[in-house]
């Protein structure tokens, strides 16, 4: 029976040991396959930052609005934006993102409780949530935040910040004493900007197509133009006609037979919006066609406050002079008026006070329509003599205005191609950088441009290129006459076809000539937040004329500052 017991012992003893040394491997085998998943999903998720690849961007521009698709519910559920030359699998309409049930599910609120002075910085946050109460918010989307009082028309802008959590901020600076209104809109969800940026990596010079006509005898002829060649598709000769570096201008046109390149003709478009097909895969049923921005108001709570009387935000400015730094809230309306956070602002009562101000002085306007603007109301406020040039055309110039008893010149010009106009004589257009090269400059010169309407269809390099060679025009300027001032207008807000010509392109372009103006010694006319500011008129390309007279008053508070 002893040995019996022994023999059972031993053999258990072995299984036991057997079993143990088993279960050793198994473990083994199972924690090195998963230290070897865990490599392998590490792997793959720092490829996205680390190879050059799969960054896409802007184009050249790094995206403010770069999304880590894991990082939230609409990210993980939707197609994550492809790099370039990669397609994507699955239609967004597919995964059941509705950018309308997105705005609802979004709100902003504030801490409870609290008085509220002039003077005091108001934040509120933003976030989405879904019906069961999960977190739904977007990394990426574009808002626009503002307060505002119709009834005195006051406004101001606020500061959006994404804080990459799942939440916004929007801080405002309390800048009115009473009743002050809250409003934030979605202009587009993360969604929306990742079709806006794919349009322009997938078409970065093809979606307008221009044209160069001659006229010989009753014959039309029409050749294409665009800033890159290889966009008109065929073998023909191609005509190197517009192209100028010192500039930062390329322009092309194929050449007509039997005509050489340098002969003069007429600058025009194609009819068509578009000239190729832009939105695919749903986005169209998705977003609209055309995909105008959604501005959708977000509900809130509370969405108006009482303001006391407080700190005076007007008091110790500094006289107005080029270089002053421009604060992200850099003014504000108050009974429509604005009033500079930058410097001490001058407000005209009468002509008289116009005309003593810009006695003297020659106004030289360049860029697109929206400083046209500029010119049109300087013709009117001091009654000039408007004279057309031969063969010009009031869309494009060259116009020229004179008081001859105030000794007041105003003058405008539309910038050189990428230019969606009326048929123009090409002899007449002009790069801004060149115009620029010919003015002699002097203390009673003033030297005003923006470029950015008929940039937004284009990719971003094209444009840095035009502003870099105007940069240097005006250091060019400045260096043979100091005193000559020199103010860029800013974009402004506006309606249009988001793939060509809205606001987030037109935004995106601004914050770029902002950068590379950055340290110059001119003067910034801020029109994007003075049209953002405001409530009582809706965005468009050409804003009402009590918007352009405060745009107005702000440059003369340089011209004869107080």
């Amino acid at each position: 029976m002893a040995q019996l017991w022994q023999r059972l012992s031993v053999g258990a003893s072995k299984r036991f040991s057997l079993a143990v040394a088993m279960m050793v491997v198994v473990g083994m085998l199972v924690l090195y396959y998963v230290k070897k998943r865990a490599h392998l999903v590490c792997s793959q998720e720092s490829s996205w930052d680390a190879a050059p690849s799969l960054r896409w961007k802007w184009l050249n521009e790094k995206s403010s609005n770069h999304v880590p698709y894991f990082l939230n519910k609409w990210n993980a559920n939707r197609t994550t934006p492809s790099p370039p030359n990669v397609k994507t699998s699955k239609k967004i309409d597919e995964l059941g993102f509705s950018p309308l049930t997105y705005a609802q599910q979004l709100r902003f609120f504030l801490e409870p409780g609290g008085n509220f002075s002039v003077g005091d910085i108001l934040r509120i946050v933003i976030s989405a949530k879904d019906q069961q109460g999960n977190v739904t918010t977007n990394i990426g989307d574009y808002f626009r935040a503002s307060i505002f009082n119709l009834k005195t028309k006051c406004g101001a802008v606020g500061i959006i910040t994404d804080q990459q959590n799942g939440t916004y901020t929007a801080t405002f600076r309390l800048l009115w004493a009473g009743e002050v209104s809250i409003k934030v809109q979605l202009v587009h969800p993360r969604q929306a900007v990742d079709v806006i940026e794919r349009t322009v990596r997938e078409h970065p010079v093809d979606k307008i197509m221009f044209v160069k006509r001659y006229l010989i005898g009753k014959v039309k002829i029409d050749t294409k133009c665009n800033a890159n060649p290889t966009v008109f598709n065929n073998t023909a000769p191609v005509c190197n006609y517009y192209s100028d570096p010192h500039a930062g201008a390329r322009w092309y046109c194929e050449k007509a037979a039997n005509i050489s390149c340098n002969t003069s003709g007429y600058h025009g478009r194609l009819s068509t919006i578009a000239s190729v097909k832009l939105m695919k895969n749903g986005e169209e049923k998705l977003f609209g066609r055309g995909m105008y921005g959604m501005k959708k108001a977000i509900s809130g709570s509370p969405s108006k406050i009482s303001v006391a009387q407080g700190l005076d935000p007007l008091a110790n400015r500094p006289r107005c002079m080029p270089g002053l730094p421009t604060p992200k809230i850099s003014g504000f309306y108050e009974n429509g008026v604005w009033n500079s956070l930058v410097c001490r602002n001058r407000h005209f009562s009468n002509q008289s006070e116009w005309r003593t101000c810009l006695r003297g002085k020659t106004l030289h306007f360049m860029g697109d329509s929206t400083i046209r603007q500029w010119y049109e109301h300087f013709v009117k406020i001091l009654n000039l003599t408007d004279s057309t040039l031969t063969d010009a055309v009031h869309q494009t110039g060259p116009l020229l205005a004179r008081d001859t008893v105030n000794n007041i010149t105003v003058k405008d010009r539309s910038h050189g191609p990428p230019l969606r106009c009326a048929w123009t004589r090409t002899f007449h257009l002009q790069y801004v950088a060149n115009a620029i090269d010919k003015i002699e400059g002097g203390p009673n010169d003033v030297v005003g441009f923006t470029l950015w309407a008929h940039f937004t269809s284009y990719a971003v390099d094209i444009y840095r290129e035009r502003m870099e060679a105007i940069r240097a025009a005006i250091q060019r300027l400045h260096q043979r006459s100091p005193e000559t001032l020199v103010v860029i207008k800013s974009a402004n807000t506006r309606m249009g076809n988001e793939l060509i010509a809205g606001d987030w392109l037109a935004h995106q372009l601004d914050l770029l000539m902002r950068e590379i103006f950055e340290g110059i010694n001119v003067v910034l006319v801020d029109a994007w937040e003075m049209t953002t500011a405001q409530q009582w008129h809706a965005d468009t390309i050409h804003p009402a004329s009590d918007i352009i007279i405060q745009e107005l008053e702000y440059l003369c508070s340089f011209i004869c500052p107080i």
